[in-house]
Formats: C-alpha cells, sequence, structure tokens
C-alpha cells in the first residue's frame, strides 16, 4: 500500500530521520522542505515539513534592531507558521486520496507532538535594507540564530564579535565563544522587494 511506504519519510524525530537537533535548525529545516514543496507541488514533502513545523514553538521576544537603509516594508508577507503550513499542505493533496489520509493523520498528530522552544521576532526588510541585532551570547554554549524569510525571498545573515566574522550563511548560523560577549546579527534583503522575516534564536 502507499501509504505505508510513504509513512517512513514522516517519522520525523526518530531513528530514521535526518531532522537537525535543535529547534532552530528544525524550525530552518522545516521552512527550506515547504518551500521546496510548493516548488515541486509535492503533498508529501510538504506534509512532512508542515508535522517538523509543527513540532516547535515560537515565543515572541521584543527586540529592537538598529536600521541601515531607507524605505518601507510594513505590508511585507511573513513566512508562513505552523498552522498556515498544515492549511497550505491540506489544500496541496486535496485530490489525492492516500496523501488524504496521511495528512489527516499528521493534523492529529500536530496536536499532541511534544514541542521545543524557540525565541522568536518578527520584522520587515526593504530592498537593499538591513536590520542590526545586538545580543548576548554565552561563553561555552553554542547560539543558534536562524531566519526565516518569506516565500520568494531572501535574507542574507551574518554573525560578528566586534570586528570579528563568526558565519555567514542563508538560514542558521551556530557559534560558540569561549568567553561570554556581545555580537552582532546582521539580517539583509539583497533582493527587489521587501522582505519579511522570523529571527530566531535558542
Amino acid at each position: 500500500m502507499r501509504l505505508a511506504f510513504l509513512m517512513p519519510a514522516l517519522i520525523l524525530g526518530g531513528a530514521a530521520s535526518a531532522a537537525p537537533d535543535g529547534p532552530v535548525a528544525r524550525a530552518v529545516m522545516a521552512q527550506e522542505l515547504f518551500d521546496a514543496g510548493v516548488a515541486t507541488r509535492d503533498g508529501l514533502t510538504q506534509i512532512a515539513a508542515a508535522r517538523l513545523a509543527a513540532g516547535i514553538t515560537m515565543q515572541p521576544v521584543p527586540r529592537e534592531p538598529k536600521v541601515e537603509g531607507k524605505g518601507k516594508a510594513e505590508d511585507a508577507p511573513l513566512p508562513l507558521d505552523a498552522a498556515q503550513m498544515l492549511a497550505a499542505a491540506r489544500a496541496a493533496v486535496a485530490m489525492d486520496e492516500t496523501l488524504g489520509i496521511l495528512m489527516t493523520s499528521t493534523e492529529a498528530t500536530a496536536e499532541v507532538l511534544p514541542k521545543d522552544s524557540l525565541r522568536m521576532s518578527e520584522a520587515a526588510l526593504a530592498p537593499g535594507q538591513s536590520h542590526l541585532y545586538e545580543m548576548p551570547a554565552e561563553g561555552g554554549v553554542a547560539l543558534d540564530i536562524g531566519v526565516l524569510a518569506a516565500s520568494g525571498t531572501r535574507i542574507a545573515l551574518e554573525v560578528a564579535q566586534g570586528e570579528q566574522i563568526l558565519c555567514r550563511a542563508e538560514g542558521l548560523c551556530s557559534v560558540t565563544l569561549t568567553e561570554s560577549a556581545q555580537i552582532t546579527v546582521t539580517l539583509q534583503n539583497p533582493g527587489e522587494g521587501a522582505a519579511g522575516y522570523r529571527l530566531l534564536t535558542n
């Protein structure tokens, strides 16, 4: 039966899972998987991504960035949250009976999944604009920093300590300092349109 064949791909967090450690890394992976599923019209991938996202609780944290560059981005869309991913996945598999059964099981499971938490701040960037966040990093403890961008947009992520660049990426940085210190997280919109984002930390 097709359903039995597909099920192992959705056992995220089990022995066969490729899900990364830490809620920030999993949230970034879920977003990347979902976007890939939408781009390829792959309902199974969208279901798997939504299930992964549903295992994470995002706790809103107020952060005020330093803004570099001009422009307005108040109406920029934000990335989909777990509930919106589940709804979009449901619509994507509406015509597939087998995946519809799997979707129903996924929705029921999502309600009772044990959840890991992370800290989240929402904002938006105008084209070419940057947001700089100052935050503490505890010595000897890994600090995971992720950014989720709305579908079709890109956000460049950079983490620095003073003049030293610790990480440049699109999606996820993990840094461990030898001693506690302040770091600067810079998010930059290299695109031609406004981009909403969620900044994630553990």
